[in-house]
């Protein structure tokens, strides 16, 4: 402790201004390096990179290192009135959206076919994806769909363009409500691979259900943030009172 300040603080201090003017995705030293630059012990600089890890200035990946975050300006969602989704509210913003298919098969998951209002045994669609915005990886997502009401959906490429387009133009379908769960989910390690976090990291987690306009269950998705770029805009409007 220097002048009644624990050391941690003095190097998270320092080395906060130090990442601050790092580039974006930049590396920082390893703790032995800012063990030796600190001339502090190993506990001292867990703690202090604890600290901005908490601030999200930074990531640590498990094997690889620490990172310094890209800025989250661009990953902002916006839940409103209109069902757009996400390919859509960040094209319409004029920025590049790109998407990697991680999968497009046909899957048996009775919770999941509950939540479509389908039988358990029923065939659904899963359609899995990481969203690039301005090719920064913004979010996973996974997609279900039962395979009886959109079969054309297998083989179609979503690398580029929207499902909800897609769903909407193919088969004449509006979709007029989207009921949204957000909460925290502990990420596996297949997850956490494609976030450069460690496995069981909490981020944030968005469950959609959509509908049409006769109350139907179109799809139920989960979409995982990346620590980075977890902020979500809701925008709630008052329904004019009919009276």
């Amino acid at each position: 402790m220097v002048d009644g300040i624990p050391k941690y603080v003095s190097v998270r201090d320092h080395l906060r201004g130090s990442v601050k003017r790092m580039k974006e995705g930049a590396q920082l030293p390893t703790e032995s390096q800012l063990c030796a630059r600190y001339k502090v012990s190993r506990i001292t600089v867990r703690h202090a990179i604890e600290d901005l890890i908490r601030e999200g200035l930074i990531v640590r990946s498990q094997g690889k290192g620490t990172f310094k975050l890209k800025s989250p300006t661009s990953s902002r969602e916006v839940i409103n009135g209109r069902i757009r989704g996400f390919w859509r509210q960040q094209h319409d913003l004029g920025r590049t959206v790109k998407t990697r298919v991680l999968g497009n098969r046909i899957v048996k998951k009775a919770d999941i076919a509950s939540k479509l209002g389908l039988e358990a045994e029923a065939d659904l669609i899963e359609l899995e994806r990481l969203r690039y915005v301005n090719g920064n990886l913004q979010q996973y997502v996974c997609t279900y769909l039962p395979d009886a009401e959109f079969p054309e959906i297998l083989e179609h490429d979503f690398s580029d363009g929207s499902l909800y387009d897609f769903i909407e133009g193919r088969y004449d379908v509006r979709l007029a409500r989207n009921e949204v769960v957000v909460r925290i989910e502990n990420v596996d390690s297949r997850i956490a691979g494609y976030f450069h976090v460690d496995k069981g990291r909490p981020v944030l987690a968005m469950d959609s259900t959509v509908f049409d306009g006769f109350g139907s269950v179109v799809a139920f998705g989960v979409a995982l943030q990346p620590p980075a770029y977890s902020e979500i805009e809701f925008v709630i409007n008052s329904v004019p009172d009919s009276r």
